[in-house]
């Protein structure tokens, strides 16, 4: 039995992923948490063999490849599979510089890969998804910026502030300011802002956000995920519940939301 913990921002997609490895003969769900700030907590109290681990946790002071980093640090058993929107290739290269076994691009199907994936990485093998295998392919260069540099800039362009930026990656105040100095001096910069952007064009950085294509396949494939569910119930007893009610409520507002963002793209 292949035990997995889910740590996902978007309460949605975290029932439909777990759903769907429960689906799954030899997978259970240990644990599951919106809270990124819980993952050492819950690793130490309870230890899976799968972590899938989201990169985005909005309002949260979060480093993904760092994160990854001191997870298989601290607890090397642990594989670490990347379920994310996310499919720019500096993400990609960062994060299996950084330890992680897989990486599964959201925009993609990823509901007919995941449990896949999980069994991939928990016998010690690396998967990734085409786009993803695409961008890794694509992603390899010479960096001017230290890995712990880059870490800090990331968290610098949410607009985190040195004190919160050391206390992310649990080092001094002092050694943020002295990186962040360096960072300029390397780019030829005197601003955060400059920095970012260099950083950016010179691909140390990924590009902000997501594509719009990836902006419109998640709910999608949402959307999917759910009418899925949906199906194997009713292929199961014949008939849906009274709890069904609220999937189909969430059907309705995540095809709200894709028709929004298709009304942005005019």
């Amino acid at each position: 039995m292949i035990r997995v913990a889910l740590v996902e921002d978007h309460p949605l997609m975290l029932k439909i992923v777990h759903q769907e490895l429960m689906r799954e003969l030899g997978l259970v769900v240990a644990w599951q948490t919106s809270d990124a700030g819980q993952l050492m907590a819950l690793l130490t109290s309870d230890t899976p063999d799968v972590l899938v681990l989201d990169l985005s946790f909005a309002g949260q002071e979060f480093e993904p490849v760092t994160s990854v980093r001191d997870v298989r640090t601290r607890f090397p058993d642990v594989a670490v599979l990347i379920l994310t929107a996310h499919d720019d290739p500096v993400w990609v290269e960062e994060l299996i510089k950084a330890g992680a076994h897989g990486y599964v691009v959201k925009s993609e199907d990823f509901t007919l890969k995941l449990a896949d994936a999980v069994r991939t990485v928990a016998s010690g093998k690396a998967f990734l998804s085409p786009i993803a295998a695409q961008g890794l392919a694509s992603a390899h260069r010479k960096h001017t910026l230290t890995s712990q540099e880059r870490a800090i800039l990331r968290l610098a362009s949410q607009g985190l502030t040195n004190v919160e930026i050391a206390k992310t990656l649990g080092i001094a105040n002092g050694t943020v300011r002295n990186h962040i100095s360096n960072i300029y001096g390397k780019l030829g910069v005197e601003t955060r802002e400059a920095a970012v952007r260099v950083a950016q064009s010179l691909r140390e950085l990924p590009r902000p956000g997501v594509s719009i294509r990836h902006e419109l396949r998640t709910p999608l494939h949402t959307l999917l995920g759910l009418a899925r569910l949906l199906d194997a119930k009713w292929q199961r007893n014949g008939v849906l519940a009274e709890t069904d009610r609220e999937l189909l409520h969430q059907i309705v507002l995540e095809a709200e939301r894709l028709d929004g963002l298709i009304d942005e793209i005019d």
